[in-house]
């Protein structure tokens, strides 16, 4: 099955086009063909991220209208050069060149479509009319690639940018002809943990360029998915692919959105989470770490010794409520009132680089407990961590020591950094493995921004 992907959840724009096939020498068995899920494997014709990282930096934050713009005028050219890339278009009467910045090309005449098909893509497209434009011009010159469906990332996420791509993904799905799937982004980030990290190159027929493909872990259920990112921290109890619970979710702020928060307050730049992870690392290797942080409260009373050593303690929220919900709402308050009352905090990078590895150590600790506790109650036997905050190496690493630690028989399943982000191909993953397997017609598809992973 050939799937061709669009993801434009939020800051990135993002096609990918991925092809999911078995061994064949693992399939010549009967038992084989029984666990044929086991077996699978991916090869990815083309996986293209354009982000928009530094456009939103200096606003401090992903500024809607803007990610809405920036999708409308990259999907067309990320598209043709994806197709271009996975050789499902021919180029011969192309006339093209590929830069950093865009794709310029020249289209060869062909008879123009026919208007009441314009009609309709006009109306598919009127929230976009720069990406109407764009898409007149551009895509229905091209042949029909030969893919099998479309999958678009319909929810959650910042609606503007949502509906840039599922638009994008309807008025393709009427022009081609072809099945739409429609993903949510959620599953996605789940899903992208099932790459195993080793992948190796396979020269085609014609000794070109080597197709890269992925062998897929197979998950063992129940399973246990911590997805953490910008915008969601939740635990999601899985009893089959497609079959979700969300046994916790954050009731205010998410992980990843702590991290962008305190990385403003201490003057670092956009997006909070690397920055964080960088400064914690440096308050890692002093040595004098105690007897610093012993410098960051002043002493709050005559009776406490002058030479006393008192570690900077942040608060670990939630940690110990009895469920499996999240708040970092409150961390982040508390980092505010402590720079509040000791402004001269700041002016020491390595007193500031004390703050954040405490607040990485806190934000740690939660997500840990809570999922160390659930993996134990529901006795799962995988634990999958996705989303972008799971590119966090404190994180990775403590999550798989405390497994082993635990619940030494478990399934530690993680995503490989590169794919930690947002991406498409997470999306056509997702697309093959999760609920909305079957194909959907395009007009019944609808950008959701608040869409669960359970509904």
């Amino acid at each position: 099955m050939k799937i061709l992907a669009i993801e434009t959840s939020c800051d990135e724009t993002a096609i990918a086009i991925a092809e999911f096939g078995y061994h064949r020498e693992q399939l010549r068995t009967i038992k084989a063909r029984i666990d044929a899920d086991k077996n699978i494997r991916v090869k990815i014709l083309s996986n293209i991220t354009s982000s928009q990282i530094k456009l939103h930096a200096k606003f401090g934050g992903v500024v809607p209208n803007l990610a809405k713009r920036e999708h409308q005028r990259n999907l067309p050219s990320i598209l043709i050069t994806a197709l271009i890339e996975s050789k499902l278009l021919k180029i011969s009467n192309f006339q093209f060149s590929i830069s950093k910045q865009n794709l310029k090309f020249k289209i060869p005449k062909i008879k123009h479509i026919q208007n009441t098909k314009y009609k309709i893509l006009d109306t598919i497209l009127e929230r976009e009319p720069e990406l109407l434009e764009k898409f007149k011009k551009q895509i229905p010159p091209l042949r029909p690639p030969k893919i099998d469906a479309i999958a678009v990332t319909y929810g959650p996420g910042l609606a503007p940018a949502l509906w840039v791509g599922v638009n994008f993904a309807k008025a393709l799905a009427y022009i081609w002809n072809k099945p739409l799937i429609p993903v949510n982004h959620m599953e996605g980030h789940l899903y992208s943990a099932l790459l195993k990290s080793g992948m190796w190159n396979v020269k085609s027929r014609n000794n070109k360029q080597p197709s890269t493909f992925y062998t897929l872990h197979s998950i063992k259920f129940p399973a246990l998915a911590l997805l953490v990112s910008g915008g969601h921290t939740e635990l999601v109890l899985m009893k089959g692919y497609g079959k979700y619970k969300i046994i916790g979710e954050t009731l205010d702020d998410a992980a990843g959105e702590a991290f962008d928060k305190v990385a403003r307050l201490l003057g670092l730049k956009y997006p909070g989470g690397p920055q964080i992870s960088a400064l914690a690392e440096i308050a890692q290797k002093r040595a004098d770490l105690t007897r610093t942080n012993a410098e960051i409260f002043p002493r709050p009373s005559a009776s406490v010794p002058r030479n006393s050593a008192r570690e900077l303690r942040l608060p670990r929220p939630m940690m110990g409520s009895g469920d499996y919900n999240f708040s970092f709402s409150g961390l982040k308050t508390a980092v505010l009132y402590l720079l509040e009352d000791h402004p001269e905090l700041l002016r020491s990078r390595w007193r500031k680089a004390a703050i954040a590895n405490e607040f990485q150590n806190a934000v740690v600790d939660v997500l840990i407990s809570k999922t160390i506790r659930a993996a134990k109650e529901f006795k799962v036997k995988t634990v999958l961590l996705g989303g972008g905050v799971a590119a966090n190496k404190l994180l990775r690493q403590r999550l798989g020591e405390e497994l082993q630690k635990y619940t030494s028989n478990t399934q530690y399943l993680i995503s490989d950094t590169r794919f930690t982000g947002d991406n498409a191909l997470m999306i056509a993953l997702a697309a093959h493995f999760g609920k909305n397997k079957k194909t959907k017609n395009w007009q019944k598809i609808f950008a959701c921004a608040n869409l669960r992973i359970d509904d």
